[in-house]
């Protein structure tokens, strides 16, 4: 039946979306969502292919039903033709087409099955999502727990240092308050004290004067009664007393000047309420110790949730896996390699001893062939230079130090020729620094700060330092380049956060840098029980690996929050 609409309360019939005219509606396009007639139906059906357009009859519902649950291409309008839908994907081009297109831009082009390319993309879309869900996701969460630990960490240091601040403040303004207070009681008694002092000192001669006045006065007034009355024995009389009263006068003897206080403000000098430092948020606890059954782990690299180690004492590389808390070896080489490296794609690269070849590790499970050959393939060549380190950054480029020919591979204590590379994953030269015998002794490894190289130099057995490098191989800083401030860096790592973590062997320890080559903080391995380490690396999420030279648990999982 013809679907209706309700228009003003009456039930109107449906008409056909094609001629717009008959209202005997049998058939629907599900791609176009048609309503069509009997005649409309093959027109239609002729405007485009068959296989886009799924008509069908309106009467058989188990028809649409199958139509629906099918895995149909929705229809897509095309971008350069309005009225068409793409039908078709070429196959040269990667791109979908619509009939005009085939014709006008395509021809002679090779077209796929819009079902079958989508059922790829499909594919891989659904590979997309489980990287999502067991890559992507969890890196997120984690980001995010760690940025919301971050969060509340700082939130409750600044409620801290806020209210020490407070209360130091009202500590320091009582103390002052206090200080002064007495200051200026003190002050006031003494000078309430000098005063009494002055008037014991003034006030009797105050009196003496007076009296000494009022005796004058009374001698001036008998002058002028006897010079009026002219007795002379009253003068001889007033003459005596003249001059008895000017004897008394003299007679009077001041006492000392007396002292007085002056008040004289002292200099302002507020008192600082304390200082302010920034410091670096950088916790380092460790989480798992391992036992892997391998006599002496001395290099690591880490990829995708594996770990890639070289067994000194058996002079073979294995690839580790972790599985319920225990190590699983998935892949064996026993080669003697001198460095390695894993590129983002699983490719292992590695450096052989007096060779200038870097080599690609086979694939093949456990292969046990002592020729060379049979399980390496030439990745790089830095010849005549014989590398001695090599790194992966982060975004999949590889840097490689090479030292010149006969040089020993153990650190000598004058300068060599040494050349820093830079080659892409396709081992393509993107940079190449040369240093001739002017900076560098015997780099013996390598991690990338940002866009900054950091190399690792040994000056000797027992000294050495850390040379970071620009991208433009001008030295930026350095760390530990003087007889006071020496280390042995045995392996080091980057961190998300630009500091840099050192592994010295010799005092057991973990030193962190900043991006400027500060020294930020420092933890002695022994404290987590970590005897013997010889090498780290850090994992996808930021785990820190360190390998131990002895048997039993001699790889440890180190968790730190910057």
């Amino acid at each position: 039946m013809a679907d209706n609409i309700s228009m003003e309360g009456a039930q109107m019939p449906q008409i056909c979306h094609m001629c717009e005219e008959n209202t005997d509606i049998k058939f629907k396009c599900l791609d176009c969502a048609f309503l069509l007639c009997p005649r409309c139906r093959k027109l239609h059906a002729k405007v485009k292919t068959e296989y886009v357009h799924q008509i069908v009859d309106m009467r058989d519902e188990r028809a649409i039903t199958n139509a629906t649950k099918t895995n149909r291409v929705i229809p897509i309008r095309c971008e350069f033709h309005e009225d068409e839908n793409y039908i078709m994907c070429c196959k040269s081009c990667q791109q979908l087409v619509c009939a005009t297109c085939i014709v006008t831009m395509h021809q002679k082009h090779e077209m796929g099955d819009m079902k079958l390319i989508n059922s790829a993309k499909v594919k891989k879309l659904k590979k997309y999502q489980d990287k999502i869900d067991k890559i992507i996701l969890p890196n997120i969460s984690r980001n995010y727990n760690r940025c919301d630990d971050l969060m509340e960490f700082h939130t409750k240091e600044v409620d801290r240092a806020k209210s020490g601040i407070r209360k130091w403040q009202n500590y320091l303004i009582k103390t002052v308050a206090q200080f002064v207070n007495e200051d200026a009681d003190e002050f006031c008694e003494q000078i309430d004290n000098n005063m009494e002092a002055i008037k014991q000192n003034i006030l009797p001669q105050l009196s003496e004067l007076d009296d000494m006045k009022r005796n004058i006065k009374e001698i001036r007034s008998e002058i002028d009664r006897v010079t009026s009355s002219n007795d002379f024995t009253q003068m001889i009389y007033i003459k005596k007393s003249i001059k008895s009263s000017l004897e008394n006068l003299n007679a009077q003897k001041m006492k000392e000047r007396t002292q007085y206080f002056e008040f004289t403000q002292s200099e302002l000098r507020i008192p600082k309420l304390g200082e302010m430092a920034l410091k670096t948020v950088f916790h380092l606890q460790c989480t798992q110790s391992i036992q892997t059954r391998l006599a002496c782990i001395d290099k690591m690299a880490s990829y995708n949730g594996k770990l890639l180690v070289r067994n000194l004492n058996l002079k073979n590389v294995c690839l580790l896996k972790t599985f319920n808390n225990e190590i699983i070896e998935k892949q064996k080489w026993n080669i003697d390699v001198k460095d390695i490296t894993v590129l983002q794609t699983g490719e292992i690269i590695v450096i052989l001893f007096d060779k200038t070849e870097l080599r690609l590790l086979s694939k093949r499970q456990h292969v046990t062939s002592k020729t060379i050959g049979d399980c390496t393939n030439i990745f790089f060549d830095t010849a005549p230079q014989i590398p001695t380190a090599l790194h992966t950054t982060r975004d999949n480029k590889i840097i490689i130090s090479t030292v010149e020919t006969g040089r020993d591979w153990l650190p000598m204590d004058n300068p060599c020729t040494v050349e820093i590379l830079v080659i892409t994953a396709k081992s393509e030269l993107i940079f190449r620094f040369m240093f001739d015998k002017n900076l560098f002794c015997f780099p013996n490894k390598i991690t990338s700060l940002g866009t900054d190289i950091c190399i690792a130099d040994s000056i000797s057995d027992y000294s050495g330092r850390l040379v970071t490098l620009d991208n433009k191989g001008k030295v930026k800083w350095t760390y530990g380049d003087n007889e006071t401030n020496s280390v042995i860096i045995a392996d080091m790592v980057s961190t998300p956060l630009c500091n840099i973590v050192l592994l010295d062997p010799c005092q057991s320890m973990l030193r962190v840098l900043d991006s400027k080559g500060a020294f930020l903080n420092s933890w002695s391995l022994r404290d987590f029980d970590i005897a013997n380490p010889y090498a780290m690396t850090i994992s996808n999420d930021e785990k820190i690996f360190i390998g131990c030279g002895q048997v039993g648990s001699n790889l440890h999982i180190l968790e730190f929050r910057e």
